[in-house]
């Protein structure tokens, strides 16, 4: 069996998970120049007083291609109001830049504008349409939330955003078995992993969970004990978790930890 392809990607509905600021910038420089690259209609939902700094154009300073494609209409920005929420209206505005001759159409916007709008129970049920609408059109979504507010419903989120989910050393996306996971799983991050493999077992109903690990290049104590508890309830009741192609170094580490001897745990693919 290969490995899932663990290299960066920038469509479809992704939730980022960002920490610092630079972190929030860097995703979504990387998102922008993504469409550029396709050719796509950029929106960018933020609020009409949004510092200079922090708003598109200023994470864009640098960036004089998408500086260009500001100028020429390519992206846009749309204010951030509660109808610029409503899937009627996102369904209506892709439809209007496909018309116009663009293949595909990107928005992101950060979740904390819309909590200011609406109670975050609504903003669940705006995600959940919105991943219907990236599943029905080509359209791409990068939901920025900050994870002080979010990593404890990071599990639930990952529900509501079908390409998966990126963090500052991590990115955790949906395979057919399960997940692929790359980056470097740690102290920082293993709260954000455990919840994440909480809810995905919790929905495998039983079958088998593969966790492609070939593009994990660190993995400490604490990234181990996520593996672990994360995956823990699903494996008590008797379900099975695949670890599959770890790098040599990954690999040499859960062993000496005893992972691959614990319950319900399957270490295989492990070149020599």
């Amino acid at each position: 069996m290969g490995s899932h392809d663990w290299r960066p990607r920038w469509d479809g509905h992704l939730l980022l998970l960002y920490g610092e600021e630079s972190h929030r910038r860097a995703g979504v420089s990387a998102w922008v120049g993504r469409g550029l690259e396709l050719g796509s209609k950029i929106l960018y939902t933020e609020p009409p007083d949004e510092p200079a700094d922090s708003s598109l154009r200023g994470v864009l300073a640098d960036e004089p291609e998408a500086l260009d494609a500001m100028e020429r209409g390519q992206v846009e920005v749309v204010p951030a109001e509660r109808s610029a929420y409503e899937p009627a209206f996102m369904a209506a505005v892709v439809d209007r830049a496909l018309a116009q001759g663009y293949p595909s159409v990107r928005w992101s916007g950060d979740a904390s504008t819309a909590w200011r709008l609406m109670p975050r129970g609504r903003h669940q049920l705006v995600e959940r349409a919105t991943d219907h609408l990236c599943g029905s059109r080509p359209l791409s979504v990068l939901c920025q939330y900050p994870a002080a507010e979010s990593w404890h419903s990071v599990g639930t989120l990952s529900r509501a955003h079908s390409a998966g989910v990126r963090e500052q050393l991590f990115q955790a996306s949906p395979t057919d078995a399960g997940l692929a996971i790359a980056g470097d799983l740690d102290v920082s991050n293993h709260e954000v992993l455990r919840s994440l493999l909480v809810t995905t077992t919790a929905c495998a109903d039983g079958e088998p969970l593969l966790l492609d690990l070939a593009g994990v290049g660190f993995l400490d104590l604490a990234g181990v004990r996520a593996l672990l508890l994360g995956t823990l309830d699903h494996r008590q009741a008797g379900g099975q978790v695949r670890l599959h192609a770890p790098q040599p170094h990954v690999a040499e580490l859960l062993r000496l930890l005893a992972v691959d001897q614990a319950e319900g745990i399957l270490l295989e693919g492990v070149t020599p």
